[in-house]
Formats: C-alpha cells, sequence, structure tokens
C-alpha cells in the first residue's frame, strides 16, 4: 500500500482512537474499491494492533449474476488473505415493500443487522465501514438541500457509538489509484452510474461540476466544514446538558409525554431552544430521522402563538402550547385518553384582536372580532359565510374559542329549540377523531359559532331590537 495514504489513514485512526489495541472488528466488504481498500489496510495494522477480524459481505438480491460475480469475489479475496468472512443475502426489494421503504433504505438497514448480529455473535467491539471522504461531501450536500440544521451539515463522524469510518481522510480517487498500482482488482457496481438515487445525482453530476468549475478542492473543503459542524455540535450539546433539566420534565408510562417550560424556554438563545425540541421529538420516538429544519422552525414559533395552537410531527406526535408549557405527547391522547385535547385550547376573545387558528383539514386562517353599533343590515349581510354578527346584548359570558366540552350545545332556532353540539357534528358527518378537534366559539355552554361549518345559534342573530353587534370574521 502507498505508504503516503497508509499513514495519512493510520493518523486518522489514531487521532480519533478508531483502531486500538486488541480490537475485534466486524468490517462491511461489498467487493467494490473501498471496501477491498479497508479490507487491505485492516490486514496490514491487524498484527500490530493484535486485531481480531471478520469481514462480512450482504447479497442484496437486487443485481442478479452482478451481485453473484461480488459475493464470489469476496469469498476468493478472503480465502486468498486467510481472512474470516460471513456472507448474507436478502431479497431487499422485497424487504423495501413490506417495509414501506427505498430499497438504497432498506438495503442499510439489512446491512447493519447483519454487522451488528455478527459483532454480538463473535463478542467484537467495533464495526469499520469503508465510507470516504467523497462520500462525506455528499451526504453534506444532501443533507444541506433537504434543509438539515447544524447537526446534518456535520455529516458522518469518524466514530459513532461502535461504528467508525477510518477511510473519512482520504479520497475516492485516491484509494482508487492505489489499488490500480498495487496491481488489486476490484467490483464496479453499475447502478452507481444511474440517476435513480438523489445521492447518485449529487456523486455524478453535482460533486463533479463543483470540482471542474468552481473549486477543484471541493471535496475536502466541504469535509473540513463538516468537521468544524461538529465541532460546533458538540458544543451545542454540552450547552444543552446544562439547562435541559432546569426546562424539561419528562413523563414515562401511559401516556408517554414531555414538556418545555415556556418561562425557562424563553430565556434561552433561538439555537438552544431548536436543540431542546430536537431531543424532545427524539424523547417521543427514540430518533431523528425524518425530522427536517421545517419542523424544529415551526416548534420555536409555537413559543410566541397563542394558547391553545398544535402541531402535528413525524412518528404521530403532537406538540400543543398551554399557558406555562409546550407539551408533546402522541395524537391518540388526544382522542382516547380522558384529558382530551378539548383542555388544551381556550382562548377568550378580546375586539380587535386576530386568532391564528387550525381546521381539522390542517388549513389555517384567521379570525379577528371587533363590535358595531346596529346599521342598515341588508339579507345578503347577513348570510355572508365568511363574517357573522351576534347580538351583543344577549351574550351572557366573555366568549372563547376553544375545543368542544361534554354539554354544549345550539339553539336552532328562535323559538328555543335546541341540539347538543356532539349531535349536530355527527349529523354534519365530521369523522368520530376529528369531532374533539372542531373550533367552536362559546358562551359558556352555548355554542355561538361553528366556523368550519359556517353554523350559528339562532339565539344570538341580530333584530330589529338589536343596538350593538359582535363581528365575527374569518380569513
Amino acid at each position: 500500500m502507498n505508504k503516503y495514504i497508509y499513514e495519512r489513514v493510520k493518523s486518522f485512526c489514531d487521532d480519533n482512537a478508531l483502531i486500538e489495541k486488541n480490537d475485534g472488528i466486524v468490517a462491511g466488504i461489498s467487493g467494490g474499491a473501498d471496501s477491498v481498500f479497508l479490507f487491505l489496510y485492516l490486514l496490514q495494522v491487524q498484527k500490530e494492533y493484535n486485531l481480531r477480524l471478520c469481514f462480512v459481505h450482504v447479497n442484496h438480491g437486487i443485481r442478479g449474476s452482478e451481485a453473484d460475480r461480488d459475493e464470489r469475489f469476496v469469498e476468493e479475496l478472503c480465502e486468498q488473505n486467510g481472512a474470516m468472512y460471513k456472507v448474507f443475502y436478502k431479497d431487499i426489494p422485497k424487504m423495501a415493500q413490506e417495509m414501506s421503504m427505498t430499497e438504497e433504505e432498506a438495503g442499510r438497514v439489512y446491512r447493519y443487522e447483519c454487522f451488528e448480529d455478527v459483532r454480538k455473535e463473535l463478542g467484537y467491539n467495533k464495526i469499520a465501514v469503508a465510507h470516504h471522504q467523497d462520500d462525506q461531501a455528499e451526504t453534506v450536500l444532501f443533507q444541506l438541500l433537504r434543509g438539515s440544521g447544524f447537526r446534518g451539515l456535520g455529516g458522518m463522524r469518524a466514530k459513532n457509538t461502535d461504528v467508525i469510518r477510518p477511510l473519512l481522510a482520504v479520497k475516492k480517487q485516491e484509494i482508487v489509484e492505489t489499488l490500480e498500482k498495487k496491481g488489486q482488482s476490484y467490483c464496479t457496481d453499475s447502478t452507481n452510474n444511474e440517476d435513480e438515487y438523489a445521492r447518485n445525482q449529487i456523486r455524478n453530476h453535482l460533486i463533479p461540476y463543483l470540482r471542474e468549475n468552481l473549486q477543484k478542492e471541493t471535496v475536502s473543503h466541504i469535509a473540513k466544514t463538516a468537521s468544524y459542524m461538529q465541532d460546533v455540535t458538540e458544543f451545542i450539546d454540552l450547552q444543552t446538558d446544562m439547562v435541559w433539566e432546569s426546562v424539561i420534565e419528562c413523563k414515562e408510562g401511559r401516556p408517554k409525554e414531555i414538556k418545555a417550560y415556556l418561562s425557562e424556554m424563553k430565556k434561552l438563545h433561538v439555537v438552544l431552544q431548536r436543540e431542546i425540541f430536537m431531543r424532545m421529538i427524539e424523547y417521543m420516538s427514540g430518533r431523528r430521522k425524518d425530522i427536517t429544519a421545517r419542523h424544529i422552525d415551526a416548534l420555536t414559533r409555537l413559543i410566541i402563538s397563542q394558547t391553545g395552537r398544535k402541531i402535528n410531527l413525524p412518528y404521530d406526535i403532537v406538540a400543543a402550547k398551554y399557558y406555562d408549557c409546550i407539551l408533546m405527547s402522541h395524537k391518540d391522547r388526544w382522542y382516547h385518553s380522558s384529558q382530551s385535547f378539548t383542555e388544551v385550547y381556550e382562548e377568550k376573545i378580546s375586539a380587535g384582536q386576530e386568532y391564528n387558528v387550525t381546521f381539522t383539514n390542517n388549513n389555517s386562517h384567521t379570525i379577528s372580532f371587533h363590535t358595531e353599533e346596529t346599521g342598515i343590515m341588508t339579507d345578503i349581510i347577513k348570510k355572508n359565510s365568511c363574517t357573522k354578527w351576534f347580538d351583543y346584548a344577549k351574550i351572557k359570558n366573555m366568549p372563547e374559542l376553544r375545543y368542544p366540552k361534554e354539554g354544549d350545545y345550539l339553539w336552532l332556532r328562535t323559538d328555543g329549540s335546541k341540539k347538543k353540539l356532539s349531535r349536530i357534528l355527527i349529523d354534519s358527518k365530521i369523522p368520530a377523531d376529528e369531532r374533539k378537534n372542531i373550533l367552536v366559539l362559546a358562551d359558556g355552554a352555548h355554542i355561538m359559532w361553528i366556523p368550519e361549518l359556517s353554523r350559528c345559534s339562532a339565539y344570538y342573530y341580530i333584530n330589529d331590537k338589536t343596538k350593538k353587534m359582535l363581528c365575527a370574521s374569518i380569513h
């Protein structure tokens, strides 16, 4: 192996404590240039570090005879070098369909399952994969384009729990040139040249364009930036650890919940607010995947929004704003627990104010209120579906925007005939799991208005005796 490349990899491994004396390492080997290079490097340092090695190859059942060729190549390479190896087969297209994943995602999940199973079986302590500097640049660009935050822009870490990446310090071209000079063959995956996946498009088109037209050191510069962002991440993690217990209260069991106290959250820089929200989601779901900056930005806006607003997040998580906190729980809490979402939103209205609300179809609207003295009112104006008028003198309590409660009712006609709100929602064919999320304007238990259904109680109709009106407009 090229001495310069060897020393660079060894120095990188030593600096990051990737390979240490007496390690037991399970290493992935596809047969491609990167994994073959890693194979040769590990064999070269095996004696120096007294390593126990096992190489794992996974046939994904996708590329037919080409995949079979790769499997035979790996078996021969390992046997020629006296290396222990294991081979696994999986119908990845079938797995992807069953788990609603892309084939790329399913293949990755199964590979790491195999690595981990072998690691546990042998009692080894590390898993080595062959990601290199170009892979790092590709990952960072992919995260940037999907709107990730600082953590995503840190790319792949050299060491992540028991997974190590010894080759992050070298470029793909250096790996290929080293193998060719050594006369070492390797396999080529024809699907790498296809543009079906976003990562392939970044690898085959975007990075070459940047390197050829803007900056020839694109890959190494992006990798360096990723390293800086990892340092930033570590600092923010430390800062978040320091404030976590003063801000957060966790509740295990059923329903599982976590709340952030607003009085403490408002003291923090927005960067720490975002990280706390991310950790809250991770607490509820056990993962961060599919959580983007868009979700976190929506949560930070929730801090200054009105009480009762809610946000639907991935993994069936709902975040709702109380008077003193933001609560995260799973959707079934609102629909099946004794403390339903109706208790979360209760906002007493004020004339001249606007209220941002969300209907059950997830469309957002603004409702505003003002008062008017009675003027000339035509039947056309009275029937306006976007503005409703209520006889102000008939309102007994301070009206509030809220969700339905037991005992709510409306007047159907001015003669005093009533109907339960629950029955009206059923007759309006509102799905059972949405009825508790229908916003209403309430005067105590008397429902004045159901904005989503454009329906008002007849009790509050204006007439020739009305002197003052409460006007409600929806935008």
